[in-house]
């Protein structure tokens, strides 16, 4: 798992990377994982945070991206202040006293959500992420090496998504459709969710799709997403 440095340096597809930390982590028990991308001067739980995540329970995602979670959600700023490694247990620990927080967590184990880690991974010009990522296993028992391995996988994959990042045009101009489509894109959609939402066919949504590829020099959603963030074109 940890000779990974090299393999992500060649990588030039966002989210061809954070398929690549995930699939090597599966390997350590994770069950799953999200990345939080967080624009400068933004918090981890803000909407123009783009979020990126695999096997997260379908309930747990309509609860956090629709519902009251994410606005609720301690996690990220405890890691930040607490980190870089958080382990779910602590955090639970120094939500006490915060309402909120408390809140979040009665509502999350209520509901079955344990033995997750939270990670802090730093970026250059303020370009931080937030990373979590659930584990069969109370991390609890996890070595401090281990813990740490994780973290170094985390951070040498979003240093390579920022450096990408800081490819592409200096300005892009969308048209409102592609706004329209690059946003669902952002949120998970598929181009048959995007056509309906739109109440356009799929092809359309490839299409413009094809066009957002383009205008912001990647083939890949993760990339589209984040250059547009970061170019002020979109707010998820």
């Amino acid at each position: 798992m940890w000779d990974f440095a090299a393999d992500i340096a060649k990588m030039a597809d966002c989210e061809a990377i954070l398929e690549f930390v995930y699939e090597n982590c599966l390997d350590n028990g994770a069950t799953w994982f999200s990345y939080h991308f967080t624009p400068i001067f933004e918090s981890q739980t803000s909407k123009k945070t783009f979020i990126w995540s695999r096997d997260y329970p379908l309930e747990f995602q309509r609860r956090y991206v629709s519902g009251a979670w994410r606005e609720i959600d301690p996690v990220p700023r405890l890691t930040f202040q607490y980190g870089p490694v958080l382990v779910w247990r602590d955090a639970i620990e120094l939500g006490r006293g915060d309402p909120k927080a408390e809140r979040f967590f009665e509502e999350t184990v209520t509901a079955g959500v344990d033995n997750w880690v939270g990670f802090a991974v730093f970026g250059p010009r303020n370009r931080n992420a937030y990373c979590s990522m659930r584990f069969e296993r109370d991390p609890a028992g996890f070595s401090n090496e281990q813990l740490q391995q994780i973290h170094s996988l985390l951070l040498a994959a979003h240093l390579q998504i920022c450096k990408i990042m800081g490819g592409g045009r200096a300005s892009v101009s969308l048209s409102e459709r592609e706004r329209e489509v690059l946003e669902w894109m952002g949120r998970g959609k598929s181009s048959v969710d995007i056509g309906t939402i739109l109440d356009i066919s799929p092809e359309t949504v490839r299409t413009y799709t094809r066009r957002i590829f383009d205008k912001l020099d990647t083939n890949d959603r993760v990339t589209a997403t984040v250059r547009a963030l970061k170019l002020g074109l979109v707010e998820l």
